[in-house]
């Protein structure tokens, strides 16, 4: 099945061989698919609602990356996509279902709660770099900028829905609220975001990052959302591999509040 959508997706390629990976969230499918050259690629494909709008966005935010020149210095493989099939046409070559051919990229995707010590500072490095990329590009590829009275807005907001909601516990709401006010936090600068990291976007050869996936999220924020992840994912000892690597990064930039900030973003 595979093989015929990829073949679908990107007529160029003669497959030879697929090569069955993980299923992702939305009912994404993922395979290695080798042609009759011997050349790799990395295909994913859904006939979700969602998942056909997660590829759309994946696709969209790497060719974005693509197109710019501050991320070719990151150090690790972004998405190089090389056909795609939105499946919004059930009469087209794929029906419905949304095929993205990409270049295959060395590594494996790892979950979050299972990175080494040696990973998480590899990550940090990873974010920090991230963080310094000049984000000009961003706005003419039709992604968001927000200046710090927006994300405070947004935050304030969100806990407040939170709170008339009744999910979360009044006591944890209050808490948030209290340090909402904690004089200095907001007195940060915004940089380019990936968006929050999940689950698969990262792969790891070792602990050596290769490449960093899923981009759709990008935009100009608070710094403290690519962060948040680790209060989630991660204990102490692995919360500081990742903090301590990624300050080494920003040097005189670092945020003294961002891991405040970060708890609120998880």
């Amino acid at each position: 099945m595979l093989a015929a959508l990829t073949s679908a997706a990107l007529p160029s390629v003669v497959v030879a061989g697929v090569f069955p990976g993980m299923t992702h969230a939305d009912g994404i499918d993922q395979a290695q698919v080798r042609d009759v050259t011997g050349k790799t690629y990395d295909v994913y494909a859904s006939n979700t609602e969602a998942g056909r709008r997660k590829l759309a966005a994946r696709v969209k935010a790497a060719r974005a990356l693509a197109e710019a020149r501050e991320p070719g210095g990151l150090g690790f493989a972004l998405d190089r996509v090389l056909g795609f099939a939105p499946g919004t046409d059930p009469k087209g070559a794929t029906g419905d279902t949304a095929v993205m051919v990409a270049m295959h990229q060395d590594g494996v995707e790892r979950d979050l709660n299972f990175l080494t010590l040696d990973d998480c500072a590899a990550m940090g490095t990873a974010i920090g770099a991230i963080h310094r990329l000049n984000p000009s590009f961003l706005g003419p590829a039709g992604y968001p900028a927000y200046v710090t009275g927006q994300i405070r807005a947004q935050l304030t907001s969100w806990i407040a829905r939170l709170k008339n909601a009744g999910h979360v516990p009044p006591e944890i709401t209050s808490s948030w609220s209290k340090i909402m006010e904690t004089e200095g936090l907001w007195a940060f600068n915004t940089c380019m975001v990936h968006g929050g990291f999940e689950d698969g976007d990262v792969r790891f050869n070792g602990s050596t990052i290769t490449a960093i996936n899923n981009w759709q999220r990008m935009q100009v924020n608070d710094p403290a959302r690519d962060l948040a992840w680790i209060f989630s994912k991660l204990d102490e000892a692995h919360r500081n591999a990742v903090l301590t690597a990624y300050g080494r990064m920003m040097g005189n930039r670092l945020d003294g509040l961002i891991m405040l900030r970060a708890n609120l973003w998880v």
